[in-house]
């Protein structure tokens, strides 16, 4: 099969590989018809995030036709239309024309679900839902509603993480919801539910602005609950000046920056791979809601992704906006990826198309 390598320098070239093989009783071998791309893809390779091993396909999005599936799956089967979340730094991933997952992290797609929708949403929904439900613990789940006003600060919300969050927290009831933008402004509008209070807070009029926003927006109630998408250019820090002493939990989507915040907040990161394994920031005895989950990454996926995929298949979760670059594996993954480096991507998700 065809794959594409990423170098350092977000450079791509595509090489003739062997297909990957089921290795394990839960792989699932899917054609991927289109891929997402992040901009952890070219963070990794440019050494700026750890990965468990070299992997020069360090593609994680995918949307596309189950191939081939393990002895011990159930529920999907050749000719399927899914879409999945590769494990981060793992072999096999989704630039190339065949990917390996778990089915833990595979969903169904429905038969008028576009593939370049989907691809936009695997990443973006599993660290959602591991900074809501697994680190904030906002409550339990997509399927357990939040029965009073609970403030929520959601910083980057223009993103594909960040929105992902804000249509999460749409989900469950989360009010008022305080959204940190910039030039995505007019697309988390559309998110939000004004009425009962979300607002926008525009992170361009500077760190103070953005101080004396969150607290205007929250009317004297206490804010317990932040989401960080964006986690540096001193995003937590101004979260930390509004953010209730003791009681306070902030998840941060990237890593290395929890030393910085007061001891006296609860701090977590959403680290995507920690659903391969042991889930992280969960402290001795506690457990995800009603869930019974205490370390399992995959139990906390499987549970998700069934969410995940039914809400996406009936509407109630929207994929962020994909916008296809043309080229494929060959031209389009380096001008997407680059793209990205460049930070000229905003409110949108880049896709390319494999097959």
């Amino acid at each position: 099969m065809k794959e594409a390598h990423v170098d350092v320098n977000t450079n791509v070239t595509v090489h003739d590989v062997p297909k990957p093989q089921i290795r394990e009783p839960n792989d699932i071998v899917i054609k991927v018809v289109v891929a997402g791309c992040n901009p952890k893809d070219w963070k990794m390779q440019a050494g700026i995030l750890k990965t468990i091993a070299d992997c020069p396909n360090s593609g994680d999005d995918i949307a596309g036709i189950v191939e081939e599936v393990g002895s011990a799956v159930a529920g999907f089967h050749k000719g399927d239309r899914v879409a999945a979340l590769h494990q981060l730094g793992s072999p096999h991933g989704a630039y190339a024309e065949y990917a390996l997952v778990k089915d833990f992290a595979t969903f169904h797609l429905g038969d008028e679900v576009p593939f370049e929708s989907a691809a936009a949403v695997p990443m973006a929904a599993f660290m959602a839902a591991i900074g809501l439900f697994g680190n904030l613990r906002i409550t339990s789940g997509l399927w357990h509603p939040l029965t009073e006003p609970t403030p929520l600060v959601i910083y980057g919300a223009a993103g594909a993480v960040g929105s992902m969050a804000v249509k999460m927290g749409q989900v469950v009831g989360a009010h008022p919801m305080i959204c940190i933008a910039g030039k995505g402004e007019g697309f988390v509008r559309g998110l939000i539910d004004e009425s009962k209070g979300d607002t926008i807070v525009d992170y361009r009029k500077g760190d103070e602005a953005v101080v004396e926003g969150i607290k205007a927006a929250l009317k004297g109630k206490p804010l317990l609950y932040a989401f960080d998408a964006v986690s540096e250019k001193g995003s937590y820090l101004n979260i930390a000046k509004v953010l209730e002493p003791d009681r306070g939990r902030i998840t941060l989507a990237l890593p290395g920056h929890a030393q910085d915040l007061p001891e006296h907040f609860e701090t977590s990161h959403i680290m995507a791979g920690s659903l391969w394994k042991k889930l992280e920031g969960r402290h001795e005895g506690e457990t995800l809601g009603n869930l019974g989950i205490n370390e399992g990454g995959p139990d906390f996926a499987r549970a998700f992704s069934t969410n995940i995929g039914s809400m996406f298949r009936d509407g109630r979760l929207k994929p962020h906006t994909a916008v296809v670059v043309d080229g494929g594996l060959e031209s389009g993954l380096e001008t997407a990826l680059k793209r990205l480096r460049e930070g000229k991507v905003s409110a949108e998700k880049l896709v390319i198309k494999v097959a």
